[in-house]
């Protein structure tokens, strides 16, 4: 808010609502009922509302609540070789997977990104099986669906837990909760509110592209008007990747000339290509 703006700071305007009788007594109920007045006379923004909201609910969700199903999942076949594991996550937004065998109903542990790039270059270690590294292995740690989100987020910041796997009743796989998923349920909605969504693709005044590395490949091939032939490639990272036949290093420079165009990578995070910009070479130095 600006600071000329004509409302008071956020904590003046709670301390003006609850500054009215004996908030000390007061339930939550009236609290909420305060906080809607508030809101409807203008005391309040609409952001504001939301996170006091949202810190009342925080205390009464449950892992079960929040936690991203188990169809949706995105985890690594205990089966797979380490040099087929790292080609699939290099195609994922994430850094750690959980690593299952035969279903998801039976995971074996977690596997980080950093760990399978630095055992990946052992070429003995790349044609292991994921399940007999137990060195890059790492234990995965499982909660009940019913598991209060205050107590578990604690739990995380003690044991430094990034990712815990949800079981039902029966003990099967239910889903998986992050520490981001807990904190979001009171700031997450807020900070959209402000954070505009970066976008994947954008054009440039000189009809050149910024391009994130998560782009799905046929966006890319659908704004730069060509075909890559890649049907089994799904980001421009993968693609990227696969032309250099290498896991790139954070501080590296690249470009690549493919199809017309030269993509020169930007920033690159935990080895994966982040942002690329892409321009229309001249003719004479067009390759394929």
């Amino acid at each position: 808010m600006d600071e000329g703006g004509s409302h008071p700071g956020f904590f003046q305007n709670l301390k003006s609502l609850f500054g009215k009788g004996n908030s000390d007594k007061m339930t939550e109920e009236e609290i909420i009922s305060m906080v809607n007045e508030g809101h409807e006379k203008g005391l309040l923004e609409a952001n504001e509302t939301e996170l006091i909201h949202n810190i009342f609910e925080y205390g009464d969700k449950e892992a079960g609540d929040i936690m991203t199903h188990r169809k949706n999942i995105v985890a690594v076949d205990g089966t797979m070789k380490l040099k087929d594991a790292l080609n699939y996550m290099l195609d994922q937004n994430y850094s750690r997977f959980p690593v299952y065998e035969e279903n998801i109903d039976n995971i074996i542990g977690f596997l980080h990104f950093k760990d399978a790039v630095k055992a990946n270059r052992d070429p003995k270690e790349q044609e292991k099986m994921i399940r007999e590294l137990p060195n890059i292995l790492r234990p995965a740690r499982f909660i009940p669906e019913t598991r209060n989100i205050s107590d578990l987020l604690r739990t995380m910041q003690k044991q430094k837990l990034h990712f815990v796997i949800v079981v039902d009743e029966y003990g099967q796989t239910a889903g998986l909760v992050t520490m981001e998923d807990i904190i979001e349920e009171i700031v997450g909605n807020i900070q959209d509110e402000y954070d505009m969504e970066e976008e994947d693709i954008v054009e440039l005044p000189d009809h050149s592209f910024i391009i994130r590395g998560v782009t799905p490949l046929e966006d890319v091939e659908e704004a730069l008007g060509v075909s890559f032939g890649e049907d089994e490639i799904e980001t421009l990272n993968g693609f990227l990747i696969s032309i250099l036949d290498r896991i790139p290093a954070d501080d590296e420079h690249i470009v690549i000339n493919h199809s017309g165009y030269r993509f020169a990578v930007q920033s690159i995070q935990n080895k994966v290509i982040q942002k690329v910009h892409v321009s229309k070479l001249p003719e004479s130095t067009e390759t394929e």
